[in-house]
Parts: C-alpha cells; sequence; structure tokens
C-alpha cells in the first residue's frame, strides 16, 4: 500500500489531487493506471475508446487534431494550473484528439465509473471537477469563435500577444508550432510573419519571434 508520503510527493504537482481527501487520492492509485511517458510519445490516438479521465502528474502534453495532408490544429495544452489538472476530452465514448508527450512524465488514467463514484463521495473532488470541465469549455468555445470568425493573420497575431506581456519578449515558438496553434499551414504562417516583420512590429529568429510593439501589433486585430 501506498504510503501517505509517497502519495503526497506523486500527487504534488496536480492541485485536484492535491486538494482532495487522502482516501481519495488512494482510491484513484488503487484503481487508475500511472502511465510515463517520454518527449512526442503518443498516449491516446485521436478516438480511441474513451470512458476515462486522467491526471498530469508531471511533465507536460499536447492534444492535437490531423488531417491526412497533414495539416495540425493543437486543441490544448494540458495546463494543471488552469484546468484543476484534469483531463475529461475522453470521458465520453471516444476520444477527441490525440494526446502526445511533450516533456517527459507520468498521468494517471481513471476508468468513467470510478471517477463518477467518487464525485459523489468527495465534494472537493466534485467540485475540482466541475471546474476543469468548464474551463475545458471555456477555452474550446475560445478556440472555435478564433477559428470561425478571425482570419489567419489575426489568429497568429493573438498567439503572439498571448504569449507575451511586453515589448521585447520572445515566443519560444517554431512555424510549425504557431501553424498548429491557428490551424493552418507553416507556409501561410511564414507570409504572416514575413509581413509582420516587414512592418517592424516583430523580428524573427530561429525558433523564436520577438515581440517589438505589442500595442501596434493589437491594431491588427
Amino acid at each position: 500500500m501506498t504510503s501517505e508520503h509517497d502519495m503526497a510527493t506523486l500527487v504534488t504537482g496536480n492541485p485536484m489531487l492535491r486538494a482532495c481527501a487522502v482516501t481519495t487520492v488512494r482510491s484513484l492509485l488503487e484503481h487508475g493506471t500511472i502511465r510515463s511517458f517520454e518527449r512526442d510519445s503518443l498516449l491516446f490516438a485521436d478516438e480511441d475508446a474513451g470512458g476515462k479521465a486522467f491526471f498530469l502528474l508531471h511533465g507536460s502534453l499536447q492534444m492535437l487534431k490531423s488531417t491526412n495532408r497533414g495539416r495540425r490544429q493543437i486543441v490544448c495544452n494540458p495546463d494543471p494550473t488552469a484546468c484543476e489538472g484534469v483531463c475529461m476530452l475522453f470521458f465520453g465514448p471516444r476520444g477527441l484528439a490525440e494526446v502526445r508527450g511533450v516533456e517527459p512524465g507520468q498521468i494517471l488514467i481513471v476508468e468513467r465509473d470510478q471517477f463518477e463514484l467518487l464525485t459523489h463521495q468527495d465534494s472537493v473532488f466534485s467540485r475540482c471537477a466541475w471546474n476543469g470541465a468548464a474551463h475545458c469549455m471555456a477555452h474550446l468555445h475560445n478556440l472555435v469563435s478564433q477559428l470561425s470568425f478571425n482570419k489567419v493573420a489575426e489568429r497568429v497575431v493573438i498567439l503572439l500577444l498571448d504569449d507575451t506581456t511586453k515589448d521585447g519578449d520572445l515566443v519560444r515558438l517554431t512555424q510549425a508550432d504557431l501553424a498548429a496553434n491557428v490551424g493552418t499551414t507553416r507556409e501561410v504562417v511564414a507570409r504572416c510573419l514575413a509581413g509582420l516583420q516587414a512592418d517592424g512590429l516583430i523580428r524573427l529568429g530561429r525558433g523564436r519571434v520577438t515581440v517589438l510593439h505589442r500595442e501596434k501589433l493589437r491594431q491588427q486585430i
């Protein structure tokens, strides 16, 4: 049986598990499965059988959709500090995206019936699950809105603004990463960035973009 100290060490990076009762965490660990992952390893394929939730224990993940022609759309970069550390995109009969490792780590996978049972037994667990689901819906709503109503160039600018706080900040993403975030091809992003650089709003480097004028960038939206 896992000691309380070992459990606390294991879940220290996950706010939902950290907030729950010890008995809840013990039940999750006893009935769930801990899976390790490496950089770029595939944890779940798009439309895999669902009926589960998972908790990011440490490391980082990326959830994305891909087409046969190589176009990618990043759905989410799970962030425990924002979404309570639980992902329920596989709660239904099929998963809604593929999940890959970004930085090596571990996840705890729990079947839906056990997850639902614990929501009735632990009010903190239930509240965190609702908070995580609400954050997920808000994030997906924002993603759909941007893809539907903003042009590609505007989506690129929004991403640059979201990843910086002041002039001179760096966005450490390749053009391929930027394309996957805004739902287009690398070539289209390259043209958008070249135009912004020609206007003196950004400076391009290898695998990074330096934002030079945030307010002028904001006017592009």
